[in-house]
């Protein structure tokens, strides 16, 4: 599905930070979703390249709707699942409110993808950041009321003494 999405775009013609352009962007992605490990699942090519703490390049707006792609394989890695995650997270909370806003449009746009990952129990800490991201975008409150009435042992516990 990735790579469905990844072909969407010339990524030659989109802006890198430190490269001419975003064209290593899709091998990196496609590298982090066969990791197995944390380690392996590393966005090297995306840190410092389309984010860094708070500014982004408007490349982080394909990037997120081939990490959503990439949430809806079952074959990926929990490790690159979280990876994917948090990159998310990060893209949907930067300086620039344009950007972040195509990118919660790129996650609200697969949100299933997000309930899964919560309800899987596959990781409490991965869970975390798809629980997060619903609290961005979930649009209708009840149903993420009821994914933390049904869910609430799937998470840490720190997100839930928030709500």
């Amino acid at each position: 599905m990735m790579e469905l999405e990844i072909g969407l775009y010339d990524w030659s013609a989109l802006p890198c930070r430190k490269c001419p352009s975003a064209a290593h962007v899709p091998g990196d992605l496609l590298r982090m979703a066969r990791a197995r490990t944390l380690e392996e699942a590393e966005p090297r090519g995306i840190d410092f390249h389309v984010i860094q703490e708070g500014w982004t390049t408007k490349t982080a707006v394909p990037v997120a709707r081939v990490l959503m792609a990439g949430l809806a394989d079952r074959g990926i890695s929990p490790s690159a699942r979280h990876r994917f995650l948090e990159l998310l997270s990060s893209f949907t909370v930067v300086d620039d409110e344009g950007i972040a806003e195509e990118c919660r449009k790129a996650v609200r746009a697969s949100t299933w993808a997000l309930y899964e990952e919560v309800l899987s129990g596959r990781a409490k800490g991965t869970a975390a950041y798809a629980y997060w991201l619903l609290q961005d975008v979930e649009t209708v409150p009840a149903r993420l009321e009821r994914l933390l009435a049904t869910a609430r042992h799937l998470l840490p516990e720190d997100v839930c003494e928030e709500d």
